[in-house]
């Protein structure tokens, strides 16, 4: 592990420092007393279903599912061991989870987190980390298909061929034909002192394919965010120069024509270790929208920007007011514009907030969802629609003010 993947989070203001990427670990130390930060009722509207995860859940992941979400999480099972499950919201009430994988060999950590994604054939893939070597940072992305509906996962083995005993994560997935894309980070080349790289791969009924490489420097540990199109795919990720400045870029792949690179916006955020902050990115209909944050010159702000063609061309960047930003970001399309949570910082914690984006991406005003716990303890919410864009919101979330362990939590919205 290089130093300069570890990032004093001074930039998330009053919040204490901690190493930028760790194993996950107990929110509380054993027998230490909890404190909770003060609950908040949801806004008028909102509805919430508990999900059907144990205490201490934690590394949540959502994404829209026909009329319905699928989401997967980790929660442990002993001291030293974890698993990873999945349900089904499908409007009403939440399927019985299923395990998609049980084991002390899991790489168990609040960023880099397991997923879920259905194929164009019905077929669920899931993924998840799985410790490759003795160092920390070593482990590789594990891959398994359902054709049953999640209710059993065949594991079809390692998402990318290279087999170093170093990090490889922070996966996101879209259809594309027949199979799903995969983007990920790689650090094959780390090994030699290198840079972390981003890598694609398409997988296609059980076979996966070779990995074709995207950006041979991008940051060690900030999440990727990809989107299916109508030609193709475009991921968003934070970059990394020579100079160490990591600005968000985005990648649109378009079938059967060469990739292009896009800057939405040049912050020039120059900083030596990784932040674990990634982008978010969505698609409604020939609109794309991506959100991030940055903090040049240690003054943390988020933006958005918007493209309605596709990517090719990109607006000015937006401001997202808020008085302590701690970034998290996520984006999700509605009817007109999209939806935007984030973290807040508060005293003690954190507070998740969701704001609206109009049709031509300006932020609208924000309010509050809940309120969770410091630092990394709060995680990073999730945000998905379903339906047609705008027919229902859905957020998952860690509340990790919860008194005892934390608990993950589900609330929706019909949008329209």
């Amino acid at each position: 592990m290089r130093a300069s993947r570890f990032l004093p989070l001074l930039i998330l203001l009053s919040l204490a420092p901690l190493p930028a990427h760790e194993p996950h670990k107990p929110a509380l130390p054993a027998g230490s007393a909890a404190v909770a930060v003060a609950a908040i009722p949801l806004p008028e509207g909102w509805v919430e279903s508990r999900p059907p995860a144990g205490a201490g859940a934690f590394a949540p992941m959502l994404v829209a599912d026909g009329d319905g979400f699928l989401a997967t999480w980790i929660e442990p099972v002993t001291p030293a061991g974890h698993r990873v499950r999945i349900a089904r919201w499908d409007g009403r009430f939440w399927t019985f989870p299923a395990t998609i994988r049980e084991g002390a060999g899991l790489f168990a950590n609040w960023a880099d987190v397991p997923g879920v994604v259905r194929a164009p054939d019905g077929a669920l893939y899931a993924w998840w980390l799985e410790k490759s070597g003795p160092d920390t940072y070593a482990y590789d992305v594990r891959l398994a298909r359902s054709t049953d509906q999640g209710r059993t996962f065949e594991p079809l083995g390692t998402l990318h061929e290279d087999r170093s005993p170093v990090e490889h994560g922070f996966v996101s997935a879209v259809r594309e034909r027949a199979g799903v894309r995969f983007y990920f980070l790689d650090g094959r080349a780390t090994a030699g002192g290198g840079p972390m790289q981003l890598r694609t791969v398409l997988v296609e009924g059980d076979r996966i394919g070779p990995s074709e490489l995207v950006d041979e420097s991008v940051c060690d540990c900030c999440a990727t965010a990809a989107v299916e199109l109508a030609n193709g795919s475009a991921v968003a990720y934070r970059d990394r120069t020579a100079g160490e400045i990591r600005d968000v870029q985005v990648v649109l792949r378009p079938e059967g024509a060469a990739p292009l690179t896009q800057a939405p916006a040049k912050d020039g955020w120059k900083i030596a270790g990784c932040p674990v902050n990634g982008p978010a990115l969505a698609a409604n209909g020939s609109q794309l929208a991506v959100a991030w944050f940055s903090a040049p010159g240690d003054r943390p702000r988020m933006a958005v920007a918007r493209s309605a063609d596709g990517g090719a061309n990109w607006s000015a960047p937006e401001s997202v007011v808020s008085s302590k930003p701690m970034g998290q970001l996520a984006l999700a399309p509605l009817d007109a514009g999209f939806a935007l949570p984030w973290l807040e910082g508060i005293p003690g914690g954190s507070e998740l907030r969701l704001a609206r984006l109009d049709g031509n991406g300006k932020p609208g005003p924000s309010l509050a969802i809940a309120r969770t716990g410091p630092g990394r303890s709060a995680g990073i919410p999730r945000l998905a629609a379903a339906g047609k864009p705008g027919k229902r919101l859905a957020l998952l979330w860690v509340d990790a003010g919860s008194p005892n362990a934390p608990i993950l939590r589900f609330a929706t919205l019909p949008a329209n």
